[in-house]
């Protein structure tokens, strides 16, 4: 829901850069709390030494590496913003598959955990939407292919709720905790790699014309 939410938000008129940068400082320090504060201690509350968890930890890491990695081949390809757009779209749902499976986790092993979880996941889906969405308009895309788009990168984290909701009962807590290591792991790296950097730039810009645009385009 919170990343479909994206989408009128970027139909309505053009927001400052400010309010862009605060939105993304916002998401990141959400889902900094939620790892350092939540996900990290109760999976070692649970698991088998500093070492089992420091590989899991690498693991989740490895995971947001390697979706970079696919989007920058994929970015090579790009033609214009249509290109730009599939690139945003397969890139944000892809990791948003890891991050569904973030509050089912977190829930099996404490409820507050998981909600707290929830709710940071929610804040950082929002501005993820808006991108999809802004970027898709700016193409000329319509309307209805736009929210599809849109769409799609939502029904990812749905479905990777859903899979670890559906195999719950052999999930082990072992198991859970090298999920929730995991995606803390991929949390942080997207805070601190992507969102923090992006939305530190767009406060230092205070209303000028970037020399690069933030919407990636092909030159």
């Amino acid at each position: 829901m919170a990343t479909l939410l994206g989408y009128p938000l970027a139909g309505r008129k053009k927001h400052s850069t400010r309010f862009n940068a605060l939105v993304l400082l916002m998401a990141a320090a959400a889902m900094i709390a939620a790892s350092v504060i939540e996900l990290i201690p109760a999976a070692l509350a649970i698991d088998s030494g500093w070492a089992d968890s420091a590989l899991w930890l690498f693991v989740g890491f490895g995971v947001f590496v390697l979706i970079k990695l696919v989007s920058s081949l994929l970015q090579k390809h790009a033609a214009g913003l249509v290109g730009s757009t599939t690139v945003v779209t397969i890139a944000l749902t892809l990791h948003n598959i890891p991050e569904g499976t973030a509050a089912v986790a977190a829930a099996s092993t404490d409820l507050t955990t998981g909600i707290h979880t929830g709710i940071a996941i929610a804040l950082q889906n929002i501005p993820e939407g808006l991108s999809i969405a802004a970027l898709a308009f700016a193409a000329g895309s319509s309307r209805r292919w736009t929210f599809g788009l849109v769409a799609v990168s939502a029904i990812a984290e749905v479905l990777g709720a859903a899979g670890v909701w559906v195999n719950r009962e052999v999930l082990s807590p072992e198991i859970n905790s090298h999920m929730l290591l995991a995606v803390a792991a991929i949390m942080l790296a997207i805070s601190f790699i992507e969102l923090i950097p992006d939305g530190i730039r767009l406060l230092q810009l205070n209303g000028k014309t970037p020399k690069t645009p933030i919407i990636p385009t092909n030159k």
